[in-house]
């Protein structure tokens, strides 16, 4: 609960910040954009191992600093070895899918800027099994979950490709998990400079 408040808190931070920067600046980057990428993934619990899984994100900018969007994402944490009920135990390789609304600062308006944001939505977890190393019976089998959870994230945009590195509190029964992604970024490229029009006064 009280990481649910700090995070939430994070966002209205971005949020207030992002307003009080934005107002009164000319937009320099086309407000629509798609960000399709791959994570790389580390579970924070030590029965999991590494995995990886995908992403896809489209945003629109608010202004160039604050930007909302939704993530559609799929990771699977990979199959590891911890003690069961004191016995040693295969856990197997878990899928995590998330469906989240996400918030986002950029800073500055270069090619090359950092970033700071949130996000907030829905994390499912698939069935896996719990297997007894010595002989392959199934000692558990846990069920599919579903839970709210909160990512804050960080990272840096070169061009059209970005990094982010994001923490997921994917809540109670669902492992927590930190992400490493790379992303390509589809629109939102820069707008076109207005040429400035000059009316031709023959009395000058």
């Amino acid at each position: 609960m009280k990481k649910s408040i700090l995070l939430v808190g994070c966002f209205l931070m971005i949020f207030s910040i992002a307003h009080g920067q934005g107002n009164g600046s000319s937009r320099v980057f086309k407000p629509f954009k798609v960000d399709v990428g791959i994570n790389l993934t580390f579970p924070t619990e030590s029965s999991l191992t590494t995995g990886g899984g995908l992403f896809v994100e489209p945003r629109y900018g608010i202004n160039d600093h604050l930007h909302l969007g939704l993530q559609i994402g799929s990771n699977i944490l990979g199959e590891g070895e911890s003690l069961f009920n004191h016995k040693e135990a295969v856990f197997r390789a878990q899928a995590i899918s998330n469906l989240s609304l996400t918030s986002e600062y950029q800073f500055g308006k270069q090619e090359t800027r950092p970033f700071i944001g949130l996000l907030a939505g829905m994390y499912r977890r698939s069935d896996y099994e719990i297997v007894d190393s010595a002989d392959g019976t199934i000692i558990n089998q846990q069920s599919n979950a579903l839970k709210f959870g909160l990512a804050p994230r960080l990272g840096v945009i070169a061009g059209k490709f970005r990094m982010n590195a994001t923490y997921h509190f994917t809540g109670h029964d669902i492992s927590d998990f930190v992400s490493i992604g790379l992303g390509i970024q589809f629109g939102g490229g820069k707008l076109k400079e207005k040429k400035q029009k000059i009316d031709y006064n023959p009395n000058w």
